[in-house]
């Protein structure tokens, strides 16, 4: 049984408080957050060598996630995860061209890393991730209002520009059109607008259109309307989960399957990303790849676990979430009930002197590109969370 390790609380000293940040002095795309009560006025203090461990452990996680994806595509087990059969080959000609179909961000989450307990990925966000213009504009606007000198772990915006970068030598147009497109919540609609503002900075031509406009052609590609006229799309990032297609719009998944082997768009993020989205994923890793980085996971009835969390294949934003640990249970509500689930060995979140829970996030590029933090008086980190932004001490 998992004791609660209370010795690595962390310390009313690491923290510093800055003044309400007002309306007028932040960019349009933070506005919505702001009316939201969502940002901490207070920013965490962590130590480098602390830092340094969670790239460590995202780096370790990632290289895991690649050489788990070549085995399960070797082996031709894409069934173990669920995945639509139709939809194999899609994900295997995406990895197989990754030189064009490059893995554009994602965002690990990571339990423990203070005090006595390790450092674990419980998770990798890895195909329609959030938390990115909080990331690369609140945290840098508080960092400078922290004053000068101090310093925090945050290149994401500029990883981002040089993998559009990247991305744009293998197209043969001067200036790339890259259109985003989401459901149209307003959240995601700004976390679109924030990664389409890097690809304008790499020299491409971006716009954003709600997906129920977005035009789609089997033997075209993907195109957007103007007025009268129709502007075809060299890249496609969407916010928009492919397990959500395979449920709800199997029609689109197919579409796109061909489109992508068609060599018509480069859909970001890439297909491949449903392997690493979907949970039965780490326990496919845990049976094959035995490792640190990764909390021990299970499909649920193929293991006993004394204290665990259980949680649905493809869930987000913590719903449906059961943890069980010292004998105790809490579980959140949501829309995920209905999924096939696992069960992780249960690796406890860091916690302050008054109860707040903290769950550390590293969004990874090509690399361990940048920390935030999340924190609510909660085990389980859901939507009602704050975001936190933190600082080197």
């Amino acid at each position: 049984m998992v004791r609660e390790d209370h010795s690595g609380l962390l310390e009313d000293s690491r923290f510093k408080e800055i003044k309400n940040l007002k309306k007028k002095h932040l960019p349009h795309n933070l506005h919505w957050f702001l009316k939201e009560d969502y940002f901490s006025n207070e920013l965490l203090g962590l130590y480098p060598f602390e830092v340094d461990k969670f790239k460590q452990v995202t780096s370790e996680a990632f290289a895991l996630f690649e050489r788990a994806t070549e085995k399960i595509l070797r082996d031709r087990e894409l069934h173990l995860l669920g995945i639509p059969s139709f939809f194999e080959e899609c994900i295997r000609h995406s990895w197989e061209h990754r030189n064009i179909h490059k893995f554009l961000l994602g965002r690990f989450d990571i339990n423990g890393g203070f005090g006595h307990v390790r450092e674990q990925v419980i998770e990798f966000n890895a195909d329609t991730c959030s938390t990115i213009p909080e990331t690369i504009d609140w945290q840098s606007i508080q960092l400078e209002k922290l004053g000068p000198g101090k310093m925090q772990c945050n290149d994401l915006k500029s990883d981002l520009v040089n993998t559009f970068n990247e991305i744009a030598r293998q197209i043969p147009k001067e200036m790339p059109v890259i259109l985003g497109s989401s459901f149209g919540y307003e959240e995601d609609v700004i976390n679109v607008n924030t990664v389409l503002q890097a690809a304008h900075d790499a020299g491409l031509r971006p716009f954003y259109q709600d997906l129920e406009h977005v035009i789609f052609s089997e033997e075209e590609g993907i195109f957007y309307k103007i007025g009268n006229e129709y502007e075809q799309v060299d890249i496609w990032f969407k916010m928009i989960p492919w397990d959500w297609m395979f449920t709800e719009e199997p029609e689109l998944a197919r579409l796109l399957s061909k489109i992508i082997t068609n060599n018509l768009c480069v859909v970001l993020n890439p297909p491949y990303t449903t392997l690493w989205q979907n949970k039965k994923f780490l326990a496919y890793i845990t049976k094959h790849f035995p490792n640190n980085a990764i909390a021990e996971t299970f499909i649920e009835g193929t293991t006993f676990l004394e204290d665990y969390v259980k949680k649905p294949v493809y869930g987000r934003i913590g719903e449906n979430i059961t943890i069980k640990a010292a004998r105790k249970e809490e579980v959140s509500k949501g829309d995920y009930g209905n999924q096939d689930t696992v069960l992780q060995r249960y690796v406890p979140l860091a916690k302050d002197e008054e109860d707040y829970y903290y769950q550390v996030g590293m969004f990874y590029t090509t690399r361990p590109s940048a920390l935030n933090l999340r924190t609510q008086e909660s085990k389980i980190i859901t939507d009602d969370c704050e975001f936190m932004t933190h600082f080197y001490l």
